[in-house]
Formats: C-alpha cells, sequence, structure tokens
C-alpha cells in the first residue's frame, strides 16, 4: 500500500478526520515527523478527534518522516 502524503499541521489532519466517510478500518492518517512535538499536544489535538469520531488507535507504522496511524471502532 503507498501512504498517503503526510500531514503538517493539526488543522489539515482534522479536517481529514472530519470529512472521512467510511469505516474507521479503511481510515488512514500519515503524520509528519514535524508534527510529533516532545509534549505530544498536536497528537493529543488530533486523538481527540478521533476519539469523537467514536475510533480508538489500532497501531501504526513509523517511516523515515512520518508515522501512519490505523483506527478501529472504539468498543
Amino acid at each position: 500500500m503507498t501512504s498517503p502524503i503526510p500531514f503538517r499541521s493539526v488543522d489539515e489532519a482534522m479536517k481529514h478526520i472530519a470529512d472521512f466517510e467510511g469505516p474507521p478500518e479503511e481510515f488512514v492518517l500519515s503524520i509528519h515527523q514535524s508534527l510529533l512535538d516532545p509534549v505530544g499536544i498536536n497528537m493529543a489535538l488530533i486523538t481527540d478527534r478521533v476519539l469523537a469520531r467514536g475510533w480508538m488507535p489500532d497501531g501504526f507504522e513509523k517511516y523515515d518522516e512520518h508515522t501512519l496511524y490505523r483506527y478501529k471502532e472504539l468498543s
């Protein structure tokens, strides 16, 4: 599978989450390393949006310049 272009802003990532139509198992979120701040605030904001959709994290794959996150239904 080809990885999507990594998001470099929190707003773009949150818009991608909000606009997605389909089951969370088909959703992937590619986050550029520049968003992975030492405190974790950016991912906290993004994860809050994911949880609001009723999804939960379901693993990730690390690459040189980004991390690809997968999700599933919150049960």
